[in-house]
This record gives structure tokens, C-alpha cells and sequence, in this order.
């Protein structure tokens, strides 16, 4: 038998959402901003209509776009989504809702410590080590439950600075959106416990020598660029870190 001329590396449909995501990445289509229709789609990358549906469809269950019946396809923002605070993972012991008030502490321009410049992938050279260190207190209700400490690439946040990160309910990854077109797709985190820092004990109301759940954080936009790494020191007295996964049904 002769052997194939050519063999696709990826089904066809995964080329085309690549190309969907690229535009993404550029800017091309904005959050809440339409998509042209699937025709037009298909015509663009010359597939057909069955194809383009397959990648919007991957990207719709990877919450990117979201497709409205009778209205067409649209990159998802993040104030549409099931919740603000798609990502948070922090609840109560006894399950009852709070919301969420984080607070600026510190904000400041460094040269990235070697592991965060690894996790964030940065460029060895040049001006491309430096990031921004956000220093955040969040309480949930009234209790102030975790400390965090952000790391983003300077060259993705450009001008960055306090008046840009109000105060309030929020959430840091619908201000990447809205302020500088980062869309956090994904995220993944690691787990430990260390003994709290002082600063950690004072602005959360702990007693010395007590221990929190360390968490660290690397946050992931389109074609799995990481954007974000953070830091979070957690009490755990009344909350802990629920993550569900599988089906529900």
C-alpha cells in the first residue's frame, strides 16, 4: 500500500480554533464583542459550517465565547459568567454565601524573584524580568480571610497602577479583562501549609505561631500563556478550599 501523502497533525476543527484563538490573542474580537456569523467563518478559513461549529464549541465549553440563541456567538466577559468570582474556591465551614471585599494594600515595580520570572515563562532578557507586585487583603463578610501577593508581567500591564485597582468586590481577573484585554481561561493551583507570617498574622487577627493554607496560583490566558502567579495565605479557622469536580447530575 502506498504510503500517505499527507497527514493532518490536528483535526481540522482544532486548526481552525487555534486560528480563533490567535484572533483573540490579538485583540481582533474583544469581550462581549460578536463574532462574525459561522458562514462567514467558514468562508475565512475555508471549512465548512460543521467545522467552525465544532471549535466554537470547544471554546464555548472552555468558557472563552458564548453562544446566545437567534443573536451569534460572543467572547464571554467576565461579568456574564456564572459568577465574578468564577475562580474562588474559599467558603465558610457551614456553607453560608459571603461575599467577597478585597483591598489594595501595596503595589510596586520589581525585579522578578526566579521562580515567579520561571512560572510566568519571562523573556531572560532586557526589561521583560520585571513585574508588578500587588500586596491584597480579602475578607469575606466581615472576616478578613487571606492575604495575597499577585506577580504580573510588566510588558502585559503597562501603566499599571493604584486608581486601575479599586477596591471592592471585583474580582483582579474582570479589571485584567476590562483594563487590558487578559482573559484568565484557566488556572492552576498548589496546595500546602506554612506558618503564618507576621504580616499575615497581624492583618488577618491570628495568633502567633499559628499555621495557614498556602496556596499558589498560576494563571493562564489564551494558548496557555501564564499571566498571573499569586500567593495566598488563608485562615482556615472558619473556611477551608472546596473544589468540586465530575458530574453533579
Amino acid at each position: 500500500m502506498a504510503p500517505a501523502r499527507f497527514m493532518a497533525k490536528h483535526p481540522l476543527y482544532k486548526e481552525v480554533r487555534q486560528k480563533l484563538t490567535r484572533s483573540l490573542v490579538d485583540g481582533e474580537w474583544r469581550p462581549g464583542e460578536m463574532l462574525p456569523s459561522e458562514p462567514r467563518l467558514a468562508e475565512r478559513y475555508g471549512v465548512g459550517i460543521s467545522t467552525v461549529r465544532a471549535a466554537v464549541r470547544e471554546l464555548e465549553q472552555a468558557k472563552v465565547l458564548m453562544r446566545t440563541q437567534g443573536k451569534g456567538t460572543f467572547v464571554l466577559h467576565f461579568d456574564e459568567r456564572e459568577s465574578v468570582h468564577r475562580f474562588l474556591n474559599i467558603s465558610r465551614h457551614d456553607g453560608a454565601s459571603e461575599a467577597p471585599h478585597r483591598t489594595l494594600l501595596t503595589l510596586e515595580r520589581i525585579d522578578a524573584p526566579p521562580a515567579i520570572a520561571e512560572a510566568l515563562q519571562l523573556p531572560r532578557t532586557g526589561d521583560g524580568q520585571k513585574v508588578f507586585k500587588l500586596g491584597t487583603l480579602v475578607h469575606l463578610g466581615a472576616t478578613p480571610v487571606y492575604h495575597s501577593s499577585v506577580f504580573l508581567p510588566a510588558r502585559l500591564f503597562p501603566r499599571l497602577r493604584k486608581s486601575l485597582l479599586p477596591d471592592g468586590n471585583k474580582s483582579l481577573y474582570s479589571i485584567y479583562q476590562q483594563r487590558f484585554n487578559i482573559n484568565v481561561t484557566r488556572v492552576v493551583d498548589a496546595l500546602s501549609t506554612i506558618p503564618a507570617s507576621s504580616v499575615v498574622t497581624r492583618l488577618c487577627g491570628l495568633r502567633p505561631g499559628s499555621w495557614v493554607l498556602w496556596l499558589q496560583r498560576v494563571a493562564f490566558t489564551y494558548d496557555g500563556q501564564p499571566v498571573e502567579v499569586r500567593h495566598n495565605s488563608i485562615n482556615t479557622a472558619q473556611h477551608w478550599y472546596r473544589l468540586d469536580q465530575g458530574d453533579s447530575a
